[in-house]
């Protein structure tokens, strides 16, 4: 019990410590931008809204036209000339942004990250406060509402949705087809669904997804889709991954990224990402198809997710936050593995350290990510072992 407490301590004081150094950042960055825009990313999403309501939907998804479109709306707002700054998005995201397109971009931000933090301390924090808190002050968060970008939302509807999915299969559906919104993080879900067989969570999964679909082109029009695929296929090029690389290096966490950064060429760099990727699946197949729900499943799932693209960003990192939070809480309770408290130390300041170390060439935030889902791989196993001996001796 005395460990317990000591250990509880020693976090709260950790996280006190840097939610008060996150707050004195952030508020430093607002007042005075430090980067090319306040809410950067948050431009991009208006933008492509003002996009529509002036009737020039079509610049959206050409990389070089949308990224003029924003130098001339932005004018006032950016510190410098704006190079590179797509809307790598489905129409579908855009529909969601819809109610936003009638408030001043100052207004639309302030309503967006209020809702997107209302809607993740709903469906995840709720269960567990203390840890919320910490996960609200942590440099993910800073970082996300810093850029102005959609990972609170993001987490709402990934760990909600695997928090419904034994109790409320239908709920759960709906939410993980809300998350598609954002491809990257979603594309193992319906993995996970298949190996777990949570057919009426998949069923309603795609349900969701058409429905969606559907409704974007209706409001937007199916050349609007068109254009996302050509986009998608850009994107695949090594020319536009390697000027997003360029341009955004420094904060991804990515084993692409960490490839390059040690001088690999684009291809060997691929063929990295891909093995990595192969292990995600992997992972999360036997997880879900031989392992119970739980912490550890879910952050089997999380760390997965943050493996298997090649294009993840430091305020992406939050969706990990929730995983190493209930993880601690198992550690606290059942003891730490080694260096167990040390990669969660790692890992919580990585969005913020990881600017420097990818710029002196240490890129090791996807050997950190690896360690993390090893832990939470033991602690599936252990919590798997536990259960059958409780079955075995009932």
């Amino acid at each position: 019990m005395k460990s317990q407490q000591v250990n509880l301590r020693i976090a709260a004081a950790f996280c006190t410590a840097i939610g008060l150094w996150d707050t004195l950042y952030l508020l430093s960055h607002l007042v005075k931008p430090r980067m090319t825009a306040p809410f950067p990313d948050f431009l991009v999403f208006y933008a492509a809204l003002d996009a529509w309501t002036e009737g020039k939907l079509a610049l959206v998804y050409n990389i070089d036209a949308f990224t003029q479109f924003q130098n001339v709306i932005y004018a006032d707002l950016l510190t410098r000339v704006a190079n590179f700054r797509p809307f790598l998005y489905p129409p579908t995201w855009l529909l969601m942004l819809l109610p936003l397109a009638w408030l001043s971009v100052a207004k639309a931000y302030a309503v967006f990250m209020a809702t997107t933090v209302a809607a993740a301390t709903w469906l995840e924090g709720r269960r567990h406060w203390r840890g919320w808190l910490a996960i609200l002050v942590s440099p993910a968060a800073a970082w996300t509402v810093l850029a102005g970008q959609n990972t609170f939302l993001s987490i709402a509807l990934f760990y909600g949705g695997l928090h419904l999915l034994e109790r409320a299969p239908a709920s759960a559906g709906i939410l993980f087809g809300l998350l598609a919104y954002k491809p990257q993080l979603w594309v193992l879900v319906p993995l996970a669904l298949i190996a777990a067989r949570k057919w009426r969570a998949f069923a309603w999964m795609t349900a969701t997804v058409i429905v969606l679909a559907l409704a974007s082109a209706s409001v937007f029009g199916i050349a609007f889709w068109h254009g996302f695929f050509a986009l998608v296929r850009e994107a695949g090029k090594a020319q536009v991954a390697n000027e997003m690389y360029e341009h955004v290096f420094m904060l991804m966490t990515t084993l692409f990224n960490a490839a390059r950064i040690v001088g690999l060429s684009t291809s060997a760099a691929s063929a990295i990402q891909l093995a990595g990727s192969a292990l995600a699946v992997a992972a999360v197949w036997i997880a879900f198809s031989r392992h119970l729900p739980g912490a550890p499943r879910a952050a089997v799932l999380a760390t997965a997710t943050m493996l298997v693209s090649p294009y993840s960003l430091n305020y992406d990192l939050l969706l990990l936050m929730p995983a190493i939070a209930a993880l601690f809480r198992i550690g606290v309770v059942a003891g730490f593995y080694p260096a167990e408290r040390t990669i969660y130390f790692i890992l919580w300041l990585m969005p913020t350290i990881i600017l420097v170390l990818n710029q002196i060439s240490l890129p090791i935030a996807p050997l950190v990510i690896l360690s993390f889902g090893g832990i939470a791989w033991l602690r599936l196993e252990t919590m798997s072992k536990a259960s059958s001996l409780m079955r075995f001796t009932a």
